[in-house]
């Protein structure tokens, strides 16, 4: 077994552990890659990117939130990276962002 499949392997038992740990981990699309970072990903058509919040609780760490415009709109993202049971993890959701001096 070479390095990136322990890796990887390594990633997809603490996957596993997280979901059944905590199956209230939903809306995320889960992903790992060749060097055995885990992904969560979500593009969301509303919320204001709590998912990465909630997960940065289960697993530790601090969610940044950041928006910016883009083809005129106004975009939100957050994301999260950190470590869990050895992994490297990096989570985020894009989500659309009220209009300046709107309600959130």
């Amino acid at each position: 077994m070479t390095a990136h499949s322990n890796s990887q392997a390594q990633a997809a038992t603490a996957l596993s552990q997280l979901l059944a740990e905590h199956p209230d981990v939903t809306g995320l699309t889960w992903s790992i890659d060749p060097l055995g970072t885990l992904r969560g990903e979500r593009h969301a058509e509303s919320g204001d990117g709590q998912i990465v919040d909630e997960v940065a609780e289960i697993i530790g760490g601090t969610a940044a939130h950041v928006c910016f415009t883009r083809d005129g709109d106004r975009q939100g993202l957050a994301q999260l990276t950190t470590v869990w049971r050895d992994v490297p993890v990096h989570v985020w959701a894009s989500y659309p962002e009220a209009p300046l001096g709107g309600a959130r």
